[in-house]
């Protein structure tokens, strides 16, 4: 490798008064001592491929098994953390918890100004905001090319030819590459908008809609890098900092421009571009536009645009199976009746970003450090237990009390799609356990595997919401997001399995969601008609005795 030049000239040194066949297994040893992140690392007589050829189509250095990891322990000094799995444990849930302060706060904020927005706004032009946010999601992720993982990914596993300075040609790209790209999607986006609003809505009096929406386009992906560079530092103070200016922004505009000024649908997009601006604020004193424009690398972006084309299809197929279900159902029902099951999504998918992204952002950081302990298996697999039987808790204190919230939050109208909110909820925990299985995929640098799988489940996706929603309305369109989670996850699953195997405790985790069944089933056939009090005090009582069940599963010993 390029970086351990230095090291096999010494080590050629010490092999002269070594046997012949010990000269190359010194070279190795003393590397891999050094840095075992070489481990991860594309060797040199390959990378020269990464400038022309698709990240699917790359050679990579496979991880070795851990019976590997166990050799180089024995061939060194090199010895293994004695107090076991639980400092990485903790670094893991201290990151996501710093994560989580601003991913709780959002889900906090949108429960209040869903139910805010659904009192200022009428059922049609509420459907119609959800609807645009969908678009706006779509078309922002591909205007980004997938340039975030993809600047993650060569930051931490630098290509051949970026030693030289290579964080700041890096970032200097990746912003030109996002700004570029930017302008690009905005500017297409207002000359299309009387063909998308026709498209959409039926109605070309919504094309100022699109040009505002346009805007928040540009603003939120100008702070994408801010964001991107943050998590690869692992500045996560600084970044749930910025996550708070960006919601409080948000959360105050919003309350002033549709609460006060009556400003409808056009408010709540203004109130975005306030809160991305706010955000870009808050990091210009950092930028030095000057040096970053210097350090602008044509092969860099080159690398940056390949890397990223291959998560376009997982992006395609993640929207698909989240948001694509709301354009079948503006198609087969109603207005109303789509921004009712959008209500009860915004509930059921609570747990994404109280539990789901933050962990993923911490995990994502820790996952290659958690790879090189040499008991790197049995840290997954505790990892697994704790994370699956927490989100498992969750999902049920959510389904146990979505009425109460509903009551509690909302108009009667909004309430008659309560029913999905368990699937929904459910739903998440089938996304993060496929965030889990997917780590031997990220380790064995096996990322084309995303771009079959992810878009297998969409493709199920999008036949079951043709069928079911059709028939069923919103129940068809939450059992059609539940059946294609699933199928994620069990792909997954027997694809890790088979690039890095680990031994997950799918057993344990499948009782656990067994009696949450059982004890959901019978809150709502034995109490279906209690008074609201009766059924609150019974509703915590059955998460307590939850919590209890799953706390003993978790007492369970290995392999039991």
């Amino acid at each position: 490798m390029d970086s351990g030049g230095g090291d096999m000239t010494m080590d050629s040194k010490m092999g002269q008064a070594n046997k012949p066949g010990e000269v190359g297994r010194n070279k190795v040893r003393h590397g891999l001592i050094k840095d075992p992140t070489t481990l991860f690392v594309s060797t040199g007589s390959n990378s020269y491929n990464s400038e022309n050829m698709a990240i699917d189509q790359q050679l990579t250095w496979l991880i070795p098994a851990i019976t590997d990891l166990e050799q180089l322990k024995q061939m060194s000094d090199y010895e293994a953390d004695p107090k076991g799995y639980a400092p990485i444990i903790r670094t893991l849930l201290k990151n996501s918890g710093i994560y989580a302060i601003a991913s709780c706060l959002s889900p906090l904020t949108s429960l209040f100004l869903t139910p805010f927005l659904t009192r200022h706004l009428t059922g049609t032009d509420y459907s119609i905001l959800t609807i645009l946010n969908a678009t706006l999601v779509l078309l922002g992720g591909l205007s980004q090319l997938g340039l975030g993982p993809a600047f993650v990914h060569m930051y931490h596993r630098p290509q051949s030819g970026m030693q030289d300075q290579p964080s700041v040609s890096l970032i200097a790209t990746f912003v030109g590459l996002v700004v570029l790209l930017s302008f690009i999607m905005t500017i297409a986006l207002n000359l299309l908008s009387p063909w998308i609003a026709q498209l959409l809505f039926h109605n070309s009096t919504y094309i100022n809609l699109l040009c505002v929406g346009s805007l928040v386009l540009l603003l939120q992906n100008l702070t994408i890098p801010a964001y991107t560079w943050l998590r690869t530092q692992n500045r996560a103070r600084f970044f749930t900092a910025l996550a708070i200016v960006n919601l409080l922004l948000n959360l105050v505009l919003t309350i002033l421009l549709v609460g006060i000024w009556q400003w409808g649908i056009q408010g709540v997009l203004i109130a975005l571009c306030g809160s991305y601006a706010g955000v870009l604020l808050c990091i210009v004193p950092f930028i030095k536009l000057r040096s970053w424009r210097q350090q602008f690398r044509w092969d860099i972006a080159r690398q940056l645009v390949v890397t990223g084309l291959s998560t376009v299809p997982g992006f395609l197929a993640s929207w698909v199976l989240q948001l694509s279900d709301r354009y079948f159902l503006l198609a087969f029902n109603s207005f109303s009746l789509e921004a009712s099951y959008a209500v009860a999504y915004t509930l059921g998918n609570m747990l994404g970003p109280l539990v789901i992204t933050p962990f993923s952002l911490a995990w994502h950081s820790a996952l290659y450090t958690i790879a090189k302990k040499a008991n790197a298996l049995e840290l997954f697999r505790q990892i697994f237990r704790f994370y699956c039987l927490f989100v498992l808790l969750i999902v049920f204190t959510v389904s146990i009390l979505a009425r109460e919230i509903l009551d509690w939050f909302f108009l009667p109208g909004y309430t008659e799609a309560a029913a999905i909110i368990p699937l929904i909820a459910l739903s998440n925990v089938m996304y993060g356990l496929f965030e889990i299985f997917s780590l031997g995929i990220m380790l064995r640098d096996k990322l084309y595997f995303n771009v079959i799988l992810l878009p297998l489940a969409a493709l199920v996706n999008l036949v079951c919401n043709y069928v079911l929603i059709s028939n069923y309305g919103v129940m068809g369109a939450a059992i059609s997001t539940l059946l294609a989670y699933c199928l994620l996850a069990v792909l997954a699953y027997w694809v890790n399995q088979r690039i890095y195997a680990i031994p997950f405790e799918c057993g344990l985790c499948s009782l656990g969601l067994l009696i949450g069944i059982f004890l959901f089933s019978c809150h709502q056939l034995l109490f279906p008609h209690v008074n609201y009090s009766l059924r609150l005090i019974i509703g915590v009582v059955l998460i307590i005795c939850y919590a209890i069940c799953l706390w003993a599963l978790n007492k369970t010993p290995v392999g039991k």
